[in-house]
């Protein structure tokens, strides 16, 4: 199975994982959620380079491993670029709970099918209401 990490600032990605597990009505096997916090100081990258170092390393069974971050090119997304070279990783940027409720529904996919499904349902779940 696919291991799914959530890398965002401070609980983002854990608040919204319970949300979209809480809609779907069933928890997401194999995933893990880091937060770094927003005003994070230079001194404490270290802490969670390791962190992000230690998940990865942790949650890649053989299947891969699917990230999501909330901001492309921000210290959650640079970590996971960062560490991401020593396996088989897909990194998906701008989570939202669309997203994580499609990666959810498919999450017996393989890796490049599961993150290719997951930017269509966050891609799906950003519509313009014209006519409110």
């Amino acid at each position: 199975m696919v291991g799914v990490i959530i890398i965002t600032h401070n609980a983002i990605g854990e608040e919204m994982l319970k949300t979209a597990e809480q809609i779907v009505g069933r928890l997401l096997p194999s995933v893990s959620s880091i937060g770094i916090p927003g005003d994070i100081k230079p001194e404490q990258l270290a802490e969670y380079a390791d962190l992000t170092h230690a998940t990865i390393d942790r949650m890649d069974q053989g299947d891969g491993i699917l990230i999501i971050t909330d901001i492309f090119g921000a210290t959650p997304n640079n970590l996971a670029q960062y560490f991401a070279e020593d396996h088989r990783v897909k990194i998906i940027s701008g989570l939202n709970v669309s997203m994580l409720i499609r990666i959810i529904n498919y999450s017996d996919q393989p890796l490049e099918l599961l993150a290719k499904i997951g930017i269509v349902g966050g891609n799906k779940g950003i519509t313009l209401e014209d006519d409110v």
